[in-house]
């Protein structure tokens, strides 16, 4: 429609041509050109094509760049543009489809795509959108595409992670981490991939009982003993995504909790660090303290902060995992059953830590662990560390026996 509203700027603009046709003629010769050619294009468009529209707000959108950029690389794209990771792509500087109109052939159907950028733009995110058009009203083609682009990312030795801005953007593509590498006690590990288990293979009951199909879990103790290293392992156990959700950003878990995709992890680590989360006994006694929070430029309460956990915007599959240094400060609300199914204490490194722990890195040693008192406080952080350096089994343990006598 750029041809049009040219030609319709040239007769308005030349004076010869409007003084001789007179300003009525001129005028019904400009009504013409501008309008009647549009409304057929509109009409047109409507009965004959079907649009597919994707935002970059949309987790899918970058996958559609890459899926693009992947199957017709040989194709000689003249507008291009560029990205260097910070924006839902790898963490190398890589090229896609440019913004305007481009068109590829797929499934032997011509399709049009056009790129476009939001001009009027506050954020610090550039709002772009993908306008994908085909002919025909048929929406199968686009149902046949949209699922090629969700498979071919997959990556299983990776873990994809999206933290929440104004809403979730793709950060990274991470290494999976084996729960076999995560050093806590075997009972603890046990129970953690037995819930796990049951969550996933009920599906069906949760469905027929008319209960949100959603888990809970809190993973609580002193820094460094291996909560986060935990979720990694839980993540790849689950094939899921990580969608990090920064407690400070609590003011926004509406939005966060209603655009997740299906069968994800949501992280909020470190809870108790947004004063919001703690005891409201314990605020009530501190008159300074507003029952609302100012979290950001926006105030928001803990019954809002609850709600948005109790499944009406939540996403089917979710599991939420938080972690806290204090769990003693939590409201109790935030940490009942149905929001928090499972607690799961990670503490300091005992016997039986430390030996499964020598035992992975040294498995030639012949180190009698039942014997050896280990003294107070000893993460398995501390401990994985020492590797670092290059420490040996012996001296390990040495720096882990209790000075006591």
């Amino acid at each position: 429609m750029e041809f049009i509203d040219n030609i319709y700027k040239a007769i308005q603009s030349n004076q010869l041509l409007v003084a001789g046709l007179g300003v009525t003629s001129a005028g019904l010769v400009s009504f013409w050109i501008k309008n009647i050619p549009k409304s057929i294009y509109t009409f047109l468009k409507r009965e004959l094509t079907t649009e597919l529209t994707v935002t970059n707000q949309n987790i899918i959108y970058h996958n559609l760049l890459r899926w693009i950029e992947k199957n017709y690389k040989d194709k000689n794209f003249r507008r291009l543009k560029m990205t260097n990771g910070k924006w839902g792509w790898d963490d190398k500087t890589t090229t896609s489809i440019g913004y305007g109109f481009h068109y590829i052939r797929y499934n032997k159907t011509i399709l049009l795509i056009n790129l476009t950028k939001e001009t009027a733009n506050q954020s610090e995110r550039d709002r772009e959108t993908i306008i994908i058009i085909k002919l025909g009203r048929g929406r199968e083609l686009f149902d046949i595409l949209i699922k090629e682009v969700e498979t071919s990312d997959l990556d299983l030795s990776k873990t994809k992670i999206y933290k929440m801005e104004d809403n979730w953007s793709y950060v990274k593509d991470q290494n999976k981490r084996s729960l076999e590498s995560v050093f806590i006690e075997k009972d603890k590990k046990d129970l953690l991939v037995n819930n796990l288990s049951k969550f996933i293979n009920s599906e069906q009951w949760y469905l027929d009982n008319g209960i949100p199909y959603q888990l809970g879990i809190l993973l609580y103790g002193a820094p460094g003993t291996g909560k986060t290293s935990l979720i990694k392992a839980i993540s790849g156990y689950l094939n899921y995504p990580i969608y990090y959700l920064s407690p400070q950003k609590l003011s926004k878990i509406e939005n966060a909790m209603g655009s997740l995709p299906d069968k994800c992890i949501v992280i909020i680590e470190d809870i108790d660090s947004n004063f919001l989360t703690h005891s409201r006994e314990k605020k009530s006694k501190d008159l300074s303290v507003e029952d609302d929070f100012v979290d950001g430029m926006m105030k928001i309460s803990l019954s809002e902060v609850l709600n948005s956990l109790d499944g009406m915007f939540s996403a089917h599959g979710r599991i939420l995992i938080a972690t806290t240094n204090h769990i003693e400060s939590l409201d109790t609300a935030l940490i009942r059953p149905g929001r928090i199914d499972l607690k799961i204490e990670i503490g300091f490194v005992n016997n039986e830590v430390l030996e499964s722990f020598i035992n992975k890195f040294f498995p030639e040693n012949n180190i009698n662990f039942s014997k050896i008192k280990i003294k107070s406080n000893i993460s398995v952080a501390t401990l994985q560390n020492m590797i670092l350096q290059g420490k040996k089994e012996n001296q390990i343990i040495e720096f882990c026996i209790s000075d006591s006598k």
